[in-house]
């Protein structure tokens, strides 16, 4: 069987940096036992951990290094951060287009502690206006959550000017990355970030298993562990470390997780993450233009200069699901269906609850993967396709 068509780098990358690939080969066949005795790790330079936070720091401009914590994946990130600094009865403003990363640990405070939560209004196309903000602050208003862009719709957020307003009225600010790491530029001081959600397998090119979160000092202090138990230091204490990241750093970690993103962010600076996102989306504009021909509703913008490269849309002859399939089955064409994980996005679309097949670029798919895919919809929606 050939190798497939995968067009579902919104959920995961594939064909990873091969520097990345061999940097932990190298490290599982000789490194490896060092770095899991705690009792021979260090922060003088050497220590993959240690290199891995430095680099993550200097990647989203984050002021301590000591402030970026790694954890499994962005939920695990989000998770821990809604809950150590959400109290009860806080208010909260989140988006229309929310993961549910984000939407379901909101929903479980809401029971547990009787938070209150606002979605800010968007069009169909997922965008957002910064007027609509100023509305929906109320006096227990404390903090936002958004995603750098929907993972349904592929519309960027207005994050800057929405978090420059969020901050100038008190609130703390929180960025879910998993669109938009690795792909566009984010600098935690210049986009006004109190906190920092990242996941390593997406556009940051590492592998699965490794993601984390960044804070300022101001939250690293408020913040309150989620997760705690052994650190490898201050063991006679029951008390979690107040130190960072220890903090909030508990377990056994994933060091080759970690050595993983830490080559993939040095391949992305080498590459430039500017020449990754143009060439990205240079496939997408081909796609978007090749879609203007078929029988199909293009959900989100299709401003190439206000999205990421995903593109989800419906079509009367398949349900989402059978459209799916039918690129597998005949033309082995991996794309993802359903909802996915963000039936709010959905709701916005209009196209809940049945959803969407989505199709997603990485840096590694080709123009003729394009034509091909084009080929294949033009196929099965009409019977007809010339490139």
């Amino acid at each position: 069987m050939e190798k497939p068509i995968y067009l579902n780098f919104a959920a995961t990358s594939i064909n990873k940096p091969k520097v990345m690939l061999d940097a932990v080969c190298q490290y599982l066949t000789n490194d490896a036992p060092l770095s899991y005795n705690r009792s021979l790790s260090s922060d003088d330079g050497t220590d993959i951990t240690y290199q891995a936070r430095e680099e993550v720091a200097k990647f989203f401009n984050v002021k301590e290094y000591s402030h970026v914590v790694f954890t499994e994946n962005i939920t695990m990130s989000l998770n821990m951060v809604l809950n150590g600094l959400l109290k009860r009865g806080d208010h909260v403003i989140a988006s229309s287009v929310e993961h549910n990363a984000v939407m379901r640990p909101l929903t479980l405070l809401k029971e547990k502690l009787g938070i209150e939560i606002t979605l800010l209004p968007s069009t169909k196309e997922g965008v957002v206006n910064s007027k609509d903000l100023e509305k929906e602050i109320r006096s227990n208003t404390k903090f936002m959550v958004l995603p750098g862009a929907s993972n349904v719709l592929g519309t960027i957020l207005p994050i800057k000017e929405l978090f420059k307003m969020a901050k100038a009225r008190g609130m703390i600010t929180v960025l879910d990355s998993a669109q938009t790491a690795g792909f566009l530029s984010i600098d935690m001081e210049k986009d006004f970030i109190d906190v920092l959600t990242f996941t390593g397998h997406k556009s940051l090119q590492a592998l699965s298993g490794v993601g984390g979160f960044a804070l300022t000092g101001e939250m690293a202090s408020e913040m309150e562990p989620w997760l705690v138990g052994g650190t490898g230091n201050f063991s006679h204490s029951l008390i979690q470390p107040e130190t960072m990241p220890e903090k909030f750093e508990s377990g056994t970690p994933n060091v080759v997780g970690i050595l993983s993103l830490l080559e993939s962010i040095r391949w992305i600076n080498q590459v430039g993450i500017g020449n990754i996102a143009t060439y990205q989306m240079e496939l997408t504009e081909k796609f978007l233009l090749g879609l203007e021909k078929l029988p199909v509703r293009v959900l989100g913008t299709k401003d190439i200069h206000q999205m990421v490269p995903v593109v989800s849309l419906t079509s009367d002859k398949f349900s989402a699901s059978e459209l799916s399939y039918q690129l597998f089955q005949q033309y082995n064409i991996l794309t993802r269906s359903g909802l996915h994980c963000a039936p709010n996005a959905h709701q916005v679309a209009g196209t809940f609850p049945d959803g969407a097949v989505r199709f997603s670029f990485g840096y590694t798919t080709t123009a003729r993967e394009i034509e091909l895919t084009l080929e294949a919809l033009g196929e099965l929606l009409d019977g007809r396709w010339e490139i």
